[in-house]
């Protein structure tokens, strides 16, 4: 029996490039990093996130309990210490968000969405217009 996939909340934002069409900048460095590194604390992740940026321990926390609220991670306490993983791997998440994009999409107009892609995949790569049929 196939285990049930539990679907993250996301919103998707189509004017966004990559993970920024569905994650904060924030966001997606903690992802990123986790993805990475593995199951980590929040001072694990401090040190490993883009330096550009000055963020504190705090903000970390209440990004990465809100990225646990939308079921991209879990959190464990082991002491004093919260240790957070991805729900996902990084291609889990990009097939969950593509099926429900394209679900969201072609419940609007079914016949457009099809033409689009099959628009879109022969201007980008004509290659792949084999793998369609």
């Amino acid at each position: 029996m196939k285990k049930a996939i539990k679907v993250p909340k996301f919103r998707f934002s189509p004017f966004k490039e990559g993970l920024d069409q569905i994650l904060g900048k924030l966001e997606k460095q903690i992802m990123e990093t986790l993805w990475l590194r593995g199951e980590s604390s929040v001072r694990d992740i401090l040190e490993g996130i883009n330096h550009s940026q000055d963020y504190t321990y705090s903000t970390l926390i209440t990004v990465m309990n809100r990225l646990s609220k939308k079921g991209l991670l879990e959190k464990k306490k082991v002491g004093k210490t919260f240790f957070y993983k991805p729900t996902h791997t990084k291609a889990e998440l990009l097939d969950i968000v593509s099926k429900k994009v394209i679900q969201g999409i072609s419940e609007l107009s079914f016949q457009t969405t099809i033409l689009n892609f099959v628009d879109y995949v022969s201007a980008k790569d004509p290659k792949h217009l084999d793998q369609l049929s």
